[in-house]
């Protein structure tokens, strides 16, 4: 447990995210922040603003029973951007280097340039596939259950013609008799 009191613990300022959220046409605004997750301490309100208000009364009965509990209280994290100079230096095979200074000399423009430009679309190109990753994700969950669901169904129709038997003594039509 930490030596800090309850009062250090609900001053400090967390960033707030806040989402608008809709089920079955109801719609409203969730509140919450990373530190504490977004199904363990959160606010809803009609407004964003109710929703802010709601999670601050939330954040304070939430920290007193972790508090109380001798639970872990996760500080707010740093959302700045460090210090760093912008400059690095890469080793790679003369073949590569070389290339790279062809392709770069081909677009007119400076080696540094053109590797800044490779280097930032494979940045904005893994947040993409995080993204559809993401996104893959839900579509098989929701597949999954709609799969789960037929086969129920399929499951329940076999059951039922399983207990209808023919009966060869109609011969005008396909009359059913149940066993």
């Amino acid at each position: 447990m930490s030596n800090k009191n309850l009062q250090y613990y609900k001053t400090l300022s967390y960033k707030i995210i806040v989402e608008p959220e809709e089920f079955e046409n109801e719609k409203w605004f969730t509140a919450y922040t990373d530190e504490f997750g977004k199904y363990s301490c959160y606010g809803r309100g009609n407004t964003p603003e109710e929703a802010i208000k709601n999670f601050y009364e939330e954040k304070n009965n939430f920290i007193e029973y972790l508090y109380n509990n001798n639970k872990k209280i996760p500080e707010p994290k740093s959302y700045t951007i460090p210090n760093y100079s912008g400059v690095f230096n890469v080793r790679t095979s003369p073949i590569i280097h070389s290339e790279l200074v062809k392709q770069a000399s081909n677009l007119n423009i400076s080696l540094n340039l053109y590797l800044n430009q490779i280097l930032s679309a494979a940045v904005e190109n893994r947040k993409l596939n995080d993204i559809i990753t993401k996104k893959l994700s839900e579509l098989e969950l929701k597949i999954d259950k709609h799969h789960s669901e037929i086969s129920k169904q399929m499951k329940f129709q076999n059951e039922k013609l399983n207990r209808l038997k023919w009966n060869p003594e109609y011969s005008d039509g396909p009359y059913l008799k149940t066993a």
